[in-house]
């Protein structure tokens, strides 16, 4: 295997691993290097100065034709995941720019995939039943997981030894010396 092979295939391991650690969510310290670890490993694969040998060069190649639509896509839905309704508070401007680039993704797909003009991509949207068929399953499917589930009882609160016991155990780890009593 070439360097350069392993060095595509470094990137693509670099990127799943920046997912990842950008996954971990706030309660740890890691998920702040996550999108730049994940974006190190996207320009590890993509940026290289001989040519690649198959199949990383069809692999690098349909990444480059798929960033069409991709990066519309994942803008899109940023936006939208931005302006939707949290604690009842909505941001009507980011899922009004959100959604028209999610369509403008969605045409890019239609127009790569199936090879239509602007003319033929009604015909293409036959898809979109299926698709929205799919979403609607899921959903009640996610729906009934859900009713299934008892709801729990309301819990106690501590007592006042259990009260000291948490602040004294927050306390040590704030202060950082995270030891016993």
């Amino acid at each position: 295997m070439s360097p350069w092979a392993l060095q595509v295939w470094l990137g693509l391991a670099l990127s799943i691993v920046g997912i990842a650690m950008h996954r971990t969510g706030p309660a740890f310290k890691r998920h702040r290097f996550g999108a730049p670890v994940a974006l190190l490993g996207l320009a590890v694969m993509l940026v290289h100065t001989q040519e690649l040998p198959e199949p990383e060069a069809g692999l690098v190649q349909a990444m480059v034709d798929s960033m069409f639509w991709v990066v519309p896509a994942v803008f899109g839905a940023a936006l939208v995941m931005l302006g939707a309704p949290l604690y009842w508070k909505s941001r009507p401007w980011a899922l009004l720019a959100g959604w028209p680039l999610i369509a403008v993704a969605w045409y890019e797909v239609y127009a790569v995939a199936a090879g239509t003009s602007p003319l033929d991509f009604p015909l293409s949207l036959a898809a979109l039943p299926g698709a929205a068929l799919a979403l609607l399953v899921f959903a009640l499917c996610v729906r009934t997981a859900e009713r299934m589930v008892p709801p729990e009882p309301v819990t106690e609160p501590l007592t006042e030894r259990e009260r000291r016991y948490v602040e004294s155990v927050l306390s040590r780890h704030l202060r950082g010396d995270g030891g016993e009593p």
